[in-house]
């Protein structure tokens, strides 16, 4: 059995074996990433829609995604990619070079760089090292669209790299993370190595899923900790819809989010709401 370091699951894989993110497979006794340069989505997105809103206001991103994912939460907004293997989506094989070179060919289109998102991008973090390194050799810049859920090494491996990112702080209560296969601990730690790093822009979103994240005073928890870190850090407040395997759960109410980022806005210089 091997143990694969990417993210405190520690999966122990036999030969062959796929861990839980549906990304890593042991192969001759390493657990590799099989999902590196593996993409199921690219878009050129405005950097809007990460979301990223207080930063290169304006310009765009050349977005790419792959499958897996570490967290299994029954909200996902992108399950038919960030739910399943390599058998359960099309995907087509690129390498870091022809990501740069298709991002610099969009430059004319106010593209300033690469989006690492969609599914989560730490389960294959070696492609997003890779290609990271190249787009900053390129005069491009990375922007990282995470769950946070990645043990603190590979956090240190990509940071140098990253110059804007958003992470998901979904809730703020462990119960509510163990439901979603996640650390709220790791989250927080990946926010804090991210919130200290002066060539990283960082954006943190949390989607307004009722019965989890919908709570008044969760959310000034949540506040209170982001301005402990950094009251300037935007915060995003997202409206949930029916999705995946809570098809049957009404969207958040919009009054919900005003009524929650008025509470978020005792701590916070910038609350944002999405979705409404």
């Amino acid at each position: 059995m091997t143990i694969c370091s990417t993210c405190p699951h520690a999966c122990s894989l036999a030969e062959g074996a796929l861990g839980a993110c549906r990304s890593r497979r042991c192969i001759d006794g390493v657990v590799a990433p099989e999902g590196y340069g593996r993409i199921t989505s690219l878009a050129l997105d405005p950097i809007e829609k990460k979301p990223i809103a207080h930063w290169k206001q304006g310009s765009t991103v050349l977005s790419l995604g792959s499958y897996g994912c570490n967290m299994h939460c029954p909200f996902c907004q992108n399950a038919s990619i960030a739910q399943v293997d390599a058998t359960g989506v099309p995907w087509r094989e690129v390498t870091p070079e022809e990501v740069v070179h298709a991002a610099c060919g969009l430059r004319d289109r106010g593209c300033v760089g690469v989006a690492y998102t969609y599914n989560e991008p730490l389960v294959t973090w070696e492609f997003l090292r890779d290609t990271a390194a190249l787009a900053h050799e390129a005069g491009l810049v990375n922007v990282l669209v995470s769950n946070g859920f990645a043990s603190e090494q590979v956090v240190e491996q990509i940071a140098p790299f990253v110059d804007a990112a958003n992470i998901d702080l979904k809730c703020f209560t462990a119960e509510g993370y163990r439901k979603l296969s996640g650390d709220l601990g790791t989250v927080k730690r990946t926010i804090e190595l991210l919130a200290a790093l002066p060539t990283c822009h960082l954006e943190v979103t949390t989607l307004v899923v009722p019965g989890l994240s919908d709570d008044a005073e969760q959310i000034e928890e949540m506040a209170q900790w982001l301005a402990s870190l950094d009251p300037a850090i935007p915060y995003h407040l997202t409206r949930f819809f029916p999705q995946h395997r809570m098809s049957d759960v009404p969207p958040t109410p919009i009054a919900t989010l005003h009524e929650l980022a008025s509470v978020a806005e005792r701590h916070l210089h910038t609350v944002l709401l999405g979705n409404v």
